[in-house]
């Protein structure tokens, strides 16, 4: 039988305790892949504020650039680079901007995606092959291309946003679900194989962020809905998901690993009971047409 390393552990234990009052992610560089807009975009102000080097990598060179601009505008470390995740020689090319920016490469946060309101049914078998390419395979390629710098890193840590989509299904969301469902799964995986290299690998499931373009984009009473069924009765802020993003990015974090960590305000935990993109249940659209069609004149 061992003996206890209790005493032993607590002697060697000499992690800051005052990590909220300092930074601890100075000098530590990511690729923040998405950093264009919303949430990637929160990430990478926040991870630069906190004195990260930050590369901002989007779909979109203009945000990405746009985004990086306002960070050295604030005193921050940024520089943009357009990438497409379904695209590997974009991701090595994102991989190699970080290293001849900053010499190194330390965290990885990735929240591209893909998505369209379809049911399984009726799945364009293109639009299943680009949710998957996006939404799994990119960021698989991005850990990968990652890797051998990551085991350079003395705080190597990797950051995916994920969705509740991927943990309960959502109705018409048939290729985003499924694939958001492998990649927490595939985390679970990499965090697992690449402990050894002590890799971590967490997923970060947001919940519906408040911002202008989706009070535009929503109906005030679906706007409603979604406030009614989040018990602390408000919509996220990208920077509070992005709060989570960087500490789990973070060596505060250094014993977190292969975990996915809900940031919701408790929406994960009630019912969501009216699909994307419509305006009732699928049972009262079910009802709704069978109505329409027996009203239907017959030949």
């Amino acid at each position: 039988m061992s003996e206890p390393t209790t005493n032993i552990a607590a002697e060697t234990d000499h992690r800051p305790r005052d990590w909220m009052k300092r930074s601890q992610i100075e000098g530590l560089a990511a690729l923040i892949v998405g950093g264009g807009s919303g949430m990637g975009a929160a990430c990478a102000r926040t991870f630069a504020a906190n004195d990260g080097l930050v590369i901002v990598a989007d779909l979109s060179l203009e945000n990405a650039e746009r985004v990086a601009s306002e960070i050295r505008e604030s005193g921050g470390k940024a520089v943009a680079i357009g990438v497409d995740v379904s695209k590997p020689a974009d991701i090595d090319a994102a991989v190699q901007k970080t290293l001849d920016t900053y010499a190194r490469l330390d965290v990885l946060i990735n929240s591209a995606t893909w998505s369209a309101n379809c049911m399984l049914e009726d799945v364009d078998m293109r639009d299943w092959d680009k949710a998957f390419q996006t939404n799994v395979h990119g960021p698989l390629l991005l850990a990968r291309a990652c890797l051998p710098h990551f085991r350079k890193s003395p705080a190597p840590a990797i950051v995916f946003v994920g969705s509740l989509a991927g943990v309960v299904g959502y109705a018409r969301k048939s290729a985003y679900s499924t694939t958001k469902g492998a990649l927490i799964t595939m985390s679970r995986q990499l965090a697992l194989e690449w402990a050894v290299d002590n890799i971590r690998v967490n997923v970060l499931i947001p919940g519906t962020i408040d911002s202008p373009l989706f009070r535009k984009m929503v109906r005030p009473e679906i706007l409603a809905t979604f406030e009614r069924a989040t018990p602390m009765g408000r919509l996220g802020l990208a920077s509070e998901m992005a709060d989570l993003a960087v500490f789990l990015a973070s060596p505060a974090a250094s014993f977190i690993t292969g975990q996915t960590i809900n940031c919701c305000g408790g929406f994960s935990i009630n019912t969501f009971v009216v699909p994307a993109g419509m305006t009732e249940t699928l049972i009262e659209a079910r009802k709704a047409k069978m109505k329409n069609d027996l009203l239907k004149p017959t030949a």
